[in-house]
C-alpha cells in the first residue's frame, strides 16, 4: 500500500511502552503501544489500560530517541464509563484507557524537532463516520515478537508495524467498533498493537487525509490472511471518534489540570 501524504508524521506520535523491571537479570521488558497527542497547549501520551495496568508512572518509559531520552510522565487518569443502569467494570472495553498528562522535559531540541505528536483538534479535522464504508482504516503499533528488549546491547528494539483494512460495525462493547484488518505478514498474535492509534483514509471524494479515529484495544486472528480488531470510542459522547476523544481530553483538561 502506497503511503498517503502526512503518514511518516502520524507514525511518529506512536511508540512501544517500555517497562523498568528492577530485576538486574533482566531490567527492562516492551509490551503494548501508546501514543502521544498535544490538545491546547498540553502534552498527553494515551494507551490502553490493560498494557499498563498497576504499574507506577515511574516504572514507565516512552522513549524517544536513540540516545535514550523519555517523556516525562505527569498525573495519571484512569477512565471509567458508566451510566445509572450500567455501573462501570475496569475490565470491559470501553473502560480500557488510560491517560497521562507529559511535559517534554529533559528531551533535547533535536529529538522534539525528530518526532511528532497528533494533534486533536487540527482546523481541518473531519469527521470519521459518514465515509466509514468508503474509507480505508489503519492502524500504527509495536507487535510483542517483532519488539523487545536487547539486554546485551542495553537498548530496546523498535519495529513499528503498520495495519490496514475495512470497517466492520459496532462491537459487543457499547461505544466501540469493529475493523478488519489484512494480515500479509501472518502474525499469530495481536500481543502489542494494543494501544496503537487508528486512522481512516477516505478512498474517494475529496480531500484526500487521514482521519483519527481512536485507539486499538484487542483482537483476534480469524483467517490466515485477515484479522478483527476492535477500537475505542468514548461511549455517550459522540458517534465519532475523533469528536469524542477530543471531547473527553477537553473534559480532562478543565476538570483536572
Amino acid at each position: 500500500m502506497a503511503n498517503p501524504p502526512q503518514f511518516d508524521h502520524l507514525r511518529g506520535c506512536a511508540h512501544p511502552v517500555v517497562f523498568e523491571t528492577g530485576i538486574a537479570e533482566a531490567p527492562f521488558s516492551v509490551a503494548g503501544t501508546a501514543f502521544v497527542v498535544g490538545f491546547e497547549s498540553l502534552l498527553y501520551v494515551l494507551t490502553a489500560r490493560h498494557v499498563v495496568r498497576d504499574w507506577s508512572k515511574e516504572q514507565i518509559a516512552i522513549i524517544m530517541s536513540a540516545a535514550g531520552e523519555r517523556l516525562a510522565l505527569r498525573t495519571r487518569w484512569e477512565i471509567r464509563f458508566h451510566t445509572e443502569d450500567a455501573p462501570s467494570d475496569e475490565n470491559d472495553d470501553d473502560s480500557d484507557l488510560l491517560i497521562y498528562r507529559a511535559d517534554l522535559e529533559g528531551i533535547s531540541p533535536e529529538t522534539r524537532r525528530s518526532n511528532h505528536l497528533l494533534h486533536l483538534t487540527p482546523p481541518n479535522a473531519s469527521s470519521w463516520f459518514e465515509t466509514r464504508d468508503e474509507s480505508l482504516f489503519f492502524l500504527f503499533g509495536y507487535p510483542t515478537h517483532a519488539n523487545g528488549p536487547d539486554y546485551e546491547q542495553s537498548k530496546v528494539v523498535k519495529n513499528q508495524y503498520l495495519l490496514h483494512g475495512q470497517y466492520v460495525g459496532p462491537s459487543i462493547t457499547d461505544g466501540c467498533f469493529e475493523i478488519q484488518v489484512k494480515n500479509p505478514l501472518n502474525l499469530s498474535t495481536f500481543a502489542g498493537l494494543s494501544g496503537s492509534p487508528v486512522f481512516s483514509l477516505r478512498t474517494s471524494g475529496e480531500p484526500i487525509q487521514p482521519t483519527f479515529c481512536g485507539m486499538a484495544l484487542r483482537g483476534t486472528i480469524i483467517l490466515q490472511h485477515l484479522a478483527r480488531a476492535s477500537a475505542a470510542l468514548m461511549r455517550n459522547v459522540s458517534r465519532h471518534f475523533g469528536a469524542a476523544l477530543t471531547l473527553y481530553v477537553r473534559a480532562v483538561h478543565h476538570t483536572l489540570c
